[in-house]
């Protein structure tokens, strides 16, 4: 007994001095459970280098906006019929702004009728000679004259005192003469009578030699006035007169 205990005391000796214990015997031990792994922590934003951002959820569609309905046409509200006397005064109203303003000349070739103007105001009233109509041909020539005064809208051109008519071809033609080569032996100085007023293309109002006939249409297309009407028309129109011929 006593060599038993001072071996196992001796034993136990070498083990605490090499620091070992004696295993105890009893019920073995479970192992520890394994040590579960803890995500890291997120790393702090100054340290992301290159981190692609992601995509950005896609946008929805703008809704549609649906276009207003278009407006529904006005009715027009039925007028009141006119009056004969509000036409009449509508009509007189635009007849009026279409006037023309100041002096001008109106020519009535179908009464043979020149009207002297202001504004609505007849200042003078003269007799005068208008185209006949008549025509003449030239057969040998192939040429031909119709004697109209032309109608429509003209202007005081040129205003000359002591004309002299430079007689054309159709005035010897018609009184079956032959047609002179020199210029002087076409010059009338008398028959334009003391004043010329030019229309343009070769249409004049002058005055004539033969009086008696004025209110007749006898003129090769010039309008003829007597000395008196046509001193008073020349006085009072200027160049750019407005000549309204119908």
């Amino acid at each position: 007994m006593v060599r038993k205990a001072s071996r196992s005391l001796l034993l136990c000796m070498l083990l605490f001095a090499q620091g070992r214990t004696l295993p105890q015997e009893g019920p073995a031990q479970e192992p520890p459970p394994p040590a579960t792994e803890t995500a890291p922590a997120p790393p702090d934003s100054s340290q992301i280098v290159g981190d692609e951002q992601p995509s950005s959820p896609e946008e929805a569609p703008a809704p549609e906006i649906e276009a207003p309905p278009p407006p529904r046409p006005k009715k027009n509200k039925a007028k009141k019929p006119l009056t004969l006397q509000e036409k009449h005064d509508e009509l007189s109203k635009d007849l009026a702004a279409l006037a023309p303003k100041g002096i001008y000349l109106l020519i009535d070739t179908g009464t043979n009728r020149l009207y002297l103007m202001r504004d609505r105001c007849i200042l003078r009233a003269a007799t005068c000679s208008t185209g006949s109509g008549r025509f003449l041909p030239d057969l040998p020539r192939k040429r031909e004259w119709t004697f109209d005064t032309p109608k429509g809208e003209f202007k005081i051109r040129r205003k000359v005192v002591n004309p002299i008519w430079v007689k054309p071809d159709w005035a010897f033609i018609e009184e079956g003469e032959s047609i002179p080569k020199r210029r002087e032996d076409r010059l009338a100085p008398e028959e334009l009578g003391d004043y010329a007023m030019d229309l343009g293309d070769g249409y004049l109002i002058h005055g004539t030699l033969y009086e008696r006939s004025l209110g007749m249409s006898v003129t090769h297309g010039c309008v003829r006035l007597g000395a008196k009407d046509l001193e008073a028309v020349f006085k009072a129109v200027k160049i750019g007169t407005p000549v309204f011929i119908y």
